[in-house]
């Protein structure tokens, strides 16, 4: 299949897909168009809207016919044929999918091409009804993964992966999913770079090419509301590891509902501005729901911030060591314009203990008790330096590394 779009269309490809990952069980006689007519309405829940041309059934195969997926504030994406293999219904009416398989995505722009092989998703449910007040009512797939995914530029690679893969688990009483993923043979092609300048800079580091994986630990427990990110990571060789978590709280099934509700509204109104003016006076009403628990971003060096001292001190003429020494001297001074003494006083610690010995460096935020978003973004707008409180911001280096929000 290949797509003549623009970027927006690149982020509309995804969304079916998206919209069956909505937060797995065995069989009867398969009722195609049934099984159509519920996966179309489980779909257009938000306000989307899912269609195709013709559904075949073959024994427990069921296949979507140039499947059309329309989303509020998208251009219409064409889909393609989507398989859906060992289809069994159940008794209460839902339906067990083994496996789906998507058509592979080519999407075109100018001079550049993106693509997706082997999209599947396996243990796929698809609910009798949409009640959302249960995970019941709810999709939910056991895994997601694809082949490999490339960016072309001008006939070249400039970006691939091997592929994603997604495993989701639901705990036996329904109140649990846990989710991994991991981004294999991430690989950037910076030769490819169009910066002259930029170009140099990178080749002085040493980097032609980078290459690494990705990789997400996260749990939602729906009872209590709790989003727990443990891990959502960036690895690249002979650079260093990125990572960050992050846990709120208050997202139940009712504020998913809500959600949903307010962008069926919003994608039915007629009028786009009064729409969106809806639209974000109702997230400013589910907003409140919303609690931060705790976040952190670490960064674990892997040789790259002594590249960067040895390339900074050579365009001042100086060596690498030298040009350490004069960071940290200028830190204090550069540190002075917050206006926050503890805060640079831990930044100033911190950053000299990490260039003295480049390991890791830590930003936590972790209140004693939850804070309400509201008040988060209240304080944002009032006074940014009262979050450092609010939200007990402390910063460290060469500490074990452990992010804030592990089990």
């Amino acid at each position: 299949m290949t797509i003549q779009s623009t970027p927006k269309r690149l982020l509309s490809a995804s969304i079916l897909i998206a919209a069956l990952s909505g937060f797995a069980v065995p069989a009867m006689a398969l009722d195609a168009d049934d099984f159509a007519t519920k996966l179309s309405a489980m779909t257009n829940q938000g306000g989307n809207r899912l269609s195709f041309t013709a559904v075949e059934p073959v024994g427990g195969t069921v296949v979507l016919k140039s499947v059309r997926l329309e989303a509020p504030g998208q251009p219409p994406v064409n889909i393609g044929d989507v398989t859906f293999k060992g289809v069994e219904e159940e008794d209460d009416g839902s339906y067990f999918v083994d496996e789906a398989v998507f058509a592979d995505i080519e999407i075109s722009e100018g001079q550049t091409k993106f693509s997706i092989d082997g999209i599947e998703m396996n243990g796929l449910t698809i609910p009798a009804d949409g009640d959302t007040n249960s995970f019941n009512g709810m999709l939910f797939y056991e895994g997601f993964s694809t082949g490999e995914i490339r960016v072309d530029n001008k006939g070249a690679n400039v970006f691939s992966m091997a592929g994603l893969d997604l495993d989701v688990e639901r705990a036996d009483n329904g109140s649990k999913v846990d989710m991994k993923m991991t981004g294999s043979d991430l690989r950037i092609d910076l030769s490819k770079i169009d910066d002259p300048k930029a170009k140099d800079a990178l080749q002085q580091l040493g980097y032609d090419t980078l290459t690494g994986d990705l990789k997400m630990d996260g749990t939602w427990d729906a009872e209590s509301g709790v989003v727990n990110l443990q891990e959502y990571s960036l690895s690249l060789d002979e650079v260093g590891r990125l990572a960050m978590s992050m846990k709120i709280s208050g997202y139940t099934l009712e504020f998913i509902k809500a959600m949903q509700q307010a962008q069926a509204a919003s994608a039915s109104n007629p009028d786009p501005q009064a729409a969106q003016q809806a639209m974000g006076f109702a997230m400013l009403g589910m907003l409140q729901q919303l609690s931060f628990n705790s976040a952190s971003i670490q960064f674990e060096d892997a040789s790259v911030t002594e590249r960067a001292l040895a390339f900074a001190g050579k365009k001042q003429g100086v060596s690498g060591d030298q040009m350490r020494m004069a960071l940290k001297g200028m830190l204090p001074l550069m540190l002075g314009r917050l206006g926050i003494p503890e805060l640079q006083k831990q930044i100033s610690a911190a950053a000299s203990i990490y260039l003295d010995n480049p390991e890791n460096i830590m930003i936590s935020a972790t209140p004693a008790n939850p804070v309400a978003v509201p008040v988060i973004m209240g304080a944002s707008m009032g006074d940014p330096r009262t979050l450092v409180d609010l939200l007990n911001v402390q910063v460290s280096a060469n500490k074990p590394v452990e992010l804030c929000c592990k089990q």
